[in-house]
């Protein structure tokens, strides 16, 4: 992976919806949050985070957490440096500490006021 970006990648997207990450993609770049890496599954997303830990600022998970690997990943993350977004989590991770929510549908406006929650919107 490492040899696909001229400069680490700050946001990590996490999701299987193309359609989705390429939306999230162009929101973020937007905001500041480029370059943006956008992996299928759990194996990717720790292969990104083992080369650009240092770099991230932003993981968005959208993968379905009734998974064990997924739940696995994101419990790993809330402990992380980095801010992190859910994409319909289960109502048990709904509202806790450090985790900010997007629940599909989302708007623009959606993805803005949870980056705003997170300091990485002024």
């Amino acid at each position: 992976m490492t040899g696909l970006f001229e400069t680490a990648p700050k946001a990590l997207i996490v999701s299987n919806n193309v359609v989705e990450a390429d939306d999230l993609t162009e929101m973020l770049t937007e905001q500041g949050l480029a370059p943006v890496v956008h992996v299928r599954d759990v194996e990717g997303a720790q292969a990104v985070l083992e080369q650009h830990m240092a770099s991230l600022r932003l993981v968005v998970c959208g993968l379905l957490m009734h998974e064990t690997e997924v739940s696995s990943f994101v419990q790993a993350q809330e402990r992380s440096a980095w801010s992190l977004v859910l994409i319909d989590p289960p109502a048990a991770q709904n509202g806790r500490e450090g985790i900010n929510v997007l629940l599909r549908p989302f708007s623009t406006a959606d993805v803005m006021a949870a980056l705003f929650r997170l300091g990485l919107k002024s």
